[in-house]
Protein backbone atom coordinates (compact mmCIF):
# COMPACT_ATOMS: atom_id res chain seq x y z
CA UNK A 1 0.00 0.00 0.00
CA UNK A 2 2.61 2.87 0.92
CA UNK A 3 4.79 1.79 -1.91
CA UNK A 4 1.61 2.15 -4.25
CA UNK A 5 0.81 5.60 -2.45
CA UNK A 6 4.18 6.42 -3.13
CA UNK A 7 4.34 5.34 -6.98
CA UNK A 8 1.60 8.09 -7.58
CA UNK A 9 2.79 10.75 -5.47
CA UNK A 10 6.09 10.66 -7.76
CA UNK A 11 3.73 10.25 -10.87
CA UNK A 12 1.82 13.56 -9.95
CA UNK A 13 5.14 15.51 -8.84
CA UNK A 14 6.83 14.10 -12.20
CA UNK A 15 3.66 15.58 -14.13
CA UNK A 16 2.99 18.63 -12.52
CA UNK A 17 6.92 19.91 -12.76
CA UNK A 18 6.70 18.63 -16.57
CA UNK A 19 3.51 20.56 -17.23
CA UNK A 20 4.64 23.43 -15.55
CA UNK A 21 7.79 23.43 -17.71
CA UNK A 22 5.37 23.65 -20.66
CA UNK A 23 3.51 26.38 -19.24
CA UNK A 24 6.38 28.37 -18.27
CA UNK A 25 8.81 27.71 -21.22
CA UNK A 26 9.32 31.15 -23.21
CA UNK A 27 10.41 31.85 -26.86
CA UNK A 28 13.74 33.41 -26.03
CA UNK A 29 15.17 35.23 -28.98
CA UNK A 30 18.22 37.15 -29.08
CA UNK A 31 18.54 40.93 -30.65
CA UNK A 32 21.80 42.46 -32.29
CA UNK A 33 22.31 45.82 -31.39
CA UNK A 34 25.77 48.21 -31.83
CA UNK A 35 28.22 49.08 -30.17
CA UNK A 36 27.66 50.24 -26.37
CA UNK A 37 27.12 53.61 -25.79
CA UNK A 38 25.51 54.75 -29.45
CA UNK A 39 21.64 55.29 -30.14
CA UNK A 40 21.15 51.56 -32.08
CA UNK A 41 22.46 49.79 -28.17
CA UNK A 42 20.07 52.36 -26.49
CA UNK A 43 17.10 51.83 -28.46
CA UNK A 44 17.39 47.71 -29.13
CA UNK A 45 17.60 47.28 -25.19
CA UNK A 46 14.95 49.25 -24.55
CA UNK A 47 12.69 47.93 -26.97
CA UNK A 48 13.85 44.29 -26.13
CA UNK A 49 12.96 44.51 -22.30
CA UNK A 50 9.71 46.57 -22.96
CA UNK A 51 8.49 43.85 -25.51
CA UNK A 52 9.69 40.76 -23.01
CA UNK A 53 7.71 42.85 -19.99
CA UNK A 54 4.33 43.00 -22.29
CA UNK A 55 4.29 39.24 -23.50
CA UNK A 56 4.50 36.38 -21.29
CA UNK A 57 6.03 33.99 -23.72
CA UNK A 58 8.25 36.07 -25.78
CA UNK A 59 11.82 37.01 -23.63
CA UNK A 60 14.12 39.14 -25.88
CA UNK A 61 17.62 39.39 -25.28
CA UNK A 62 19.88 42.56 -26.34
CA UNK A 63 23.23 42.15 -27.12
CA UNK A 64 26.35 44.24 -28.20
CA UNK A 65 27.38 43.83 -31.93
CA UNK A 66 29.14 45.37 -34.70
CA UNK A 67 26.10 47.26 -35.81
CA UNK A 68 24.04 46.93 -38.75
CA UNK A 69 25.84 44.74 -42.01
CA UNK A 70 27.40 42.83 -38.44
CA UNK A 71 23.89 41.69 -37.43
CA UNK A 72 22.73 40.75 -41.06
CA UNK A 73 25.96 38.65 -41.12
CA UNK A 74 24.75 37.32 -37.68
CA UNK A 75 21.46 36.92 -38.35
CA UNK A 76 22.57 35.10 -41.52
CA UNK A 77 24.71 32.72 -38.95
CA UNK A 78 21.84 31.51 -37.11
CA UNK A 79 23.68 33.96 -34.52
CA UNK A 80 21.25 36.15 -33.59
CA UNK A 81 17.22 36.21 -34.21
CA UNK A 82 16.33 39.97 -34.83
CA UNK A 83 18.63 42.91 -35.44
CA UNK A 84 18.50 46.50 -35.35
CA UNK A 85 19.70 47.62 -38.82
CA UNK A 86 19.76 50.99 -40.85
CA UNK A 87 17.45 51.18 -43.99
CA UNK A 88 20.32 51.45 -46.02
CA UNK A 89 22.44 48.85 -45.31
CA UNK A 90 18.93 46.63 -45.08
CA UNK A 91 18.25 47.73 -48.77
CA UNK A 92 21.60 46.89 -49.89
CA UNK A 93 21.84 43.83 -48.41
CA UNK A 94 18.77 42.67 -49.87
CA UNK A 95 19.60 43.70 -52.89
CA UNK A 96 23.18 42.38 -53.12
CA UNK A 97 24.87 45.61 -53.86
CA UNK A 98 27.69 47.17 -51.60
CA UNK A 99 29.07 44.97 -49.71
CA UNK A 100 27.03 42.57 -50.50
CA UNK A 101 27.78 42.67 -54.02
CA UNK A 102 26.59 39.35 -55.89
CA UNK A 103 25.48 38.04 -52.53
CA UNK A 104 21.50 39.08 -52.18
CA UNK A 105 19.91 38.03 -48.55
CA UNK A 106 16.85 37.45 -49.63
CA UNK A 107 15.71 35.68 -46.66
CA UNK A 108 15.66 39.75 -44.39
CA UNK A 109 12.39 41.63 -43.76
CA UNK A 110 11.67 43.96 -41.60
CA UNK A 111 9.43 44.15 -38.11
CA UNK A 112 8.88 47.46 -37.61
CA UNK A 113 10.74 50.96 -37.31
CA UNK A 114 12.04 52.15 -34.65
CA UNK A 115 14.02 55.28 -34.72
CA UNK A 116 15.79 57.92 -37.22
CA UNK A 117 19.47 58.82 -36.88
CA UNK A 118 20.88 61.80 -37.46
CA UNK A 119 24.54 62.20 -38.87
CA UNK A 120 26.71 64.42 -36.73
CA UNK A 121 30.48 65.50 -37.97
CA UNK A 122 32.13 66.27 -34.92
CA UNK A 123 34.76 68.36 -35.05
CA UNK A 124 37.11 70.20 -32.49
CA UNK A 125 36.71 74.23 -32.80
CA UNK A 126 40.13 74.42 -32.79
CA UNK A 127 41.12 72.14 -35.54
CA UNK A 128 40.86 74.45 -38.64
CA UNK A 129 38.19 71.99 -40.23
CA UNK A 130 35.66 74.11 -41.89
CA UNK A 131 34.83 71.35 -45.07
CA UNK A 132 34.86 67.97 -46.08
CA UNK A 133 38.27 68.55 -47.72
CA UNK A 134 39.78 70.17 -44.51
CA UNK A 135 39.35 66.02 -43.36
CA UNK A 136 41.90 64.94 -45.70
CA UNK A 137 45.09 63.79 -43.02
CA UNK A 138 43.39 64.48 -40.12
CA UNK A 139 42.59 61.45 -38.14
CA UNK A 140 39.37 60.46 -36.76
CA UNK A 141 36.46 57.90 -36.21
CA UNK A 142 33.58 56.50 -38.40
CA UNK A 143 32.33 53.19 -36.55
CA UNK A 144 33.66 49.50 -35.58
CA UNK A 145 33.89 47.44 -38.52
CA UNK A 146 30.62 46.34 -40.40
CA UNK A 147 29.16 49.50 -38.97
CA UNK A 148 26.71 51.79 -41.62
CA UNK A 149 27.54 54.96 -40.28
CA UNK A 150 31.45 53.98 -42.32
CA UNK A 151 29.20 53.45 -45.55
CA UNK A 152 27.79 57.17 -45.18
CA UNK A 153 30.75 58.54 -44.54
CA UNK A 154 32.35 57.08 -47.84
CA UNK A 155 28.57 58.42 -49.59
CA UNK A 156 29.29 61.44 -48.36
CA UNK A 157 33.04 61.81 -49.28
CA UNK A 158 31.91 60.53 -52.63
CA UNK A 159 29.22 63.57 -53.43
CA UNK A 160 31.25 65.97 -51.45
CA UNK A 161 34.20 65.17 -54.11
CA UNK A 162 36.80 64.30 -51.37
CA UNK A 163 38.25 61.01 -51.28
CA UNK A 164 38.03 59.41 -48.59
CA UNK A 165 41.22 57.14 -48.64
CA UNK A 166 43.11 60.43 -47.93
CA UNK A 167 41.13 60.61 -44.61
CA UNK A 168 42.49 58.61 -41.61
CA UNK A 169 40.16 56.78 -39.75
CA UNK A 170 40.20 54.74 -36.37
CA UNK A 171 37.29 52.10 -36.23
CA UNK A 172 36.61 52.10 -32.40
CA UNK A 173 33.07 52.84 -31.25
CA UNK A 174 31.46 55.40 -29.82
CA UNK A 175 32.00 55.94 -26.28
CA UNK A 176 36.10 54.99 -27.23
CA UNK A 177 35.93 57.32 -30.18
CA UNK A 178 34.65 60.18 -27.11
CA UNK A 179 37.52 59.55 -25.18
CA UNK A 180 40.04 59.30 -28.23
CA UNK A 181 38.94 62.89 -28.58
CA UNK A 182 38.60 64.12 -25.40
CA UNK A 183 42.77 63.21 -24.60
CA UNK A 184 43.29 64.45 -28.80
CA UNK A 185 44.38 61.48 -30.15
CA UNK A 186 41.67 62.24 -33.06
CA UNK A 187 40.56 65.62 -34.07
CA UNK A 188 36.95 64.54 -35.84
CA UNK A 189 34.57 61.47 -35.19
CA UNK A 190 31.40 60.19 -36.37
CA UNK A 191 28.17 59.68 -34.45
CA UNK A 192 25.01 59.00 -35.68
CA UNK A 193 21.56 58.54 -33.33
CA UNK A 194 18.80 60.70 -32.16
CA UNK A 195 19.14 64.22 -31.95
CA UNK A 196 20.22 65.19 -29.49
CA UNK A 197 22.60 62.67 -29.67
CA UNK A 198 23.37 61.80 -26.17
CA UNK A 199 27.52 61.23 -26.85
CA UNK A 200 27.50 64.81 -28.94
CA UNK A 201 25.51 66.43 -26.26
CA UNK A 202 28.31 64.87 -23.20
CA UNK A 203 31.49 65.39 -25.38
CA UNK A 204 30.32 69.67 -25.77
CA UNK A 205 30.63 70.03 -21.96
CA UNK A 206 34.43 68.99 -21.97
CA UNK A 207 35.68 70.70 -25.30
CA UNK A 208 34.96 73.31 -27.78
CA UNK A 209 32.82 71.56 -30.66
CA UNK A 210 31.87 72.34 -34.27
CA UNK A 211 29.28 70.23 -36.17
CA UNK A 212 29.89 70.15 -39.91
CA UNK A 213 26.82 70.89 -42.30
CA UNK A 214 26.00 68.29 -44.65
CA UNK A 215 23.53 70.27 -46.64
CA UNK A 216 22.75 72.74 -49.89
CA UNK A 217 23.87 71.06 -53.12
CA UNK A 218 25.83 68.18 -51.46
CA UNK A 219 22.35 67.23 -49.66
CA UNK A 220 20.74 67.67 -52.60
CA UNK A 221 22.66 65.36 -54.50
CA UNK A 222 22.49 62.62 -51.83
CA UNK A 223 18.97 62.85 -51.48
CA UNK A 224 18.17 62.30 -55.05
CA UNK A 225 20.54 59.44 -55.89
CA UNK A 226 20.18 57.70 -52.94
CA UNK A 227 16.64 56.79 -51.28
CA UNK A 228 17.32 56.00 -48.11
CA UNK A 229 18.42 59.60 -47.13
CA UNK A 230 16.51 61.93 -45.33
CA UNK A 231 17.18 65.95 -44.48
CA UNK A 232 16.74 67.40 -41.50
CA UNK A 233 17.94 70.72 -39.44
CA UNK A 234 18.95 70.24 -35.82
CA UNK A 235 17.99 73.24 -34.28
CA UNK A 236 19.95 75.97 -33.17
CA UNK A 237 21.01 75.69 -29.21
CA UNK A 238 20.64 71.64 -29.18
CA UNK A 239 24.60 71.75 -28.06
CA UNK A 240 26.49 73.72 -26.05
CA UNK A 241 28.08 75.97 -28.06
CA UNK A 242 26.81 75.81 -31.38
CA UNK A 243 24.19 78.80 -31.72
CA UNK A 244 23.82 78.39 -35.91
CA UNK A 245 21.47 74.94 -36.89
CA UNK A 246 22.56 72.15 -38.10
CA UNK A 247 21.66 70.78 -41.97
CA UNK A 248 22.81 67.20 -41.91
CA UNK A 249 20.93 64.26 -43.27
CA UNK A 250 19.05 61.00 -41.60
CA UNK A 251 18.61 57.60 -41.97
CA UNK A 252 15.85 55.31 -40.94
CA UNK A 253 16.35 52.82 -38.21
CA UNK A 254 14.38 49.03 -37.99
CA UNK A 255 14.04 45.91 -36.45
CA UNK A 256 14.46 42.81 -38.92
CA UNK A 257 14.46 39.14 -38.78
CA UNK A 258 14.62 36.11 -41.30
CA UNK A 259 11.01 35.29 -43.39
CA UNK A 260 11.55 32.16 -41.64
CA UNK A 261 10.42 33.61 -38.19
CA UNK A 262 6.93 32.05 -37.20
CA UNK A 263 4.51 34.66 -38.06
CA UNK A 264 2.35 34.34 -34.89
CA UNK A 265 5.58 35.72 -33.36
CA UNK A 266 6.59 39.01 -35.24
CA UNK A 267 2.54 40.00 -34.96
CA UNK A 268 2.99 39.77 -31.43
CA UNK A 269 5.69 41.90 -31.18
CA UNK A 270 4.76 44.26 -33.49
CA UNK A 271 1.19 44.41 -31.81
CA UNK A 272 3.22 44.87 -28.20
CA UNK A 273 5.22 47.98 -29.87
CA UNK A 274 2.21 49.80 -31.56
CA UNK A 275 -0.63 48.90 -28.76
CA UNK A 276 1.24 50.45 -26.00
CA UNK A 277 2.86 53.17 -28.70
CA UNK A 278 2.81 55.45 -26.12
CA UNK A 279 5.05 54.23 -23.30
CA UNK A 280 7.34 53.03 -25.80
CA UNK A 281 7.77 56.65 -27.20
CA UNK A 282 8.63 57.58 -23.29
CA UNK A 283 11.85 54.68 -23.82
CA UNK A 284 13.93 57.14 -25.81
CA UNK A 285 14.04 60.66 -27.47
CA UNK A 286 14.65 58.53 -30.66
CA UNK A 287 11.28 56.72 -30.28
CA UNK A 288 9.27 59.89 -29.53
CA UNK A 289 7.88 60.07 -33.12
CA UNK A 290 7.57 56.55 -33.62
CA UNK A 291 3.48 56.09 -34.76
CA UNK A 292 1.97 53.42 -37.47
CA UNK A 293 1.93 56.20 -40.39
CA UNK A 294 6.17 56.11 -40.44
CA UNK A 295 6.85 52.11 -39.09
CA UNK A 296 6.62 50.88 -42.27
CA UNK A 297 8.50 53.19 -44.88
CA UNK A 298 12.05 53.78 -45.54
CA UNK A 299 13.14 50.15 -44.24
CA UNK A 300 14.56 48.86 -47.52
CA UNK A 301 13.42 45.44 -47.28
CA UNK A 302 9.81 44.10 -47.15
CA UNK A 303 7.20 43.50 -44.27
CA UNK A 304 7.60 40.14 -42.55
CA UNK A 305 4.21 38.68 -43.23
CA UNK A 306 3.41 39.15 -39.34
CA UNK A 307 3.84 42.64 -39.21
CA UNK A 308 2.30 43.19 -42.37
CA UNK A 309 -0.72 41.17 -40.56
CA UNK A 310 -0.56 43.41 -37.50
CA UNK A 311 -0.49 46.79 -39.70
CA UNK A 312 -3.05 46.11 -41.93
CA UNK A 313 -5.65 45.22 -39.13
CA UNK A 314 -5.15 48.34 -37.28
CA UNK A 315 -4.94 50.26 -40.68
CA UNK A 316 -8.31 48.66 -41.25
CA UNK A 317 -10.07 50.31 -38.48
Amino acid sequence: MKRTVIILISLIVLLTSLTGIALSQENIFVLGTAGAGGTFNYVGSAVANFVSEKLEDIDIRAITTGGSNVNIRLLREGEIDFGLANGLSLYLGYEGEGIWEGNPQKNLRAVTRTHAAAIHYVVAADSGIETFEDLIGKTGNTDVVGGTTRLIHADVCKYAGVDNELIPEMNVNYVQALDLFRDGHIEWFMASGSVPEANVTEIAYTRDINVLDIGGELREKMIEEVPYYFPVTIPAGTYEGIDRPIETIVTVAAIFCDEDMPEDVVYEIAKAVHDNIDEVRELHVGLSDLSIDNASGGLGVPLHPGAEKYFNEVMDK
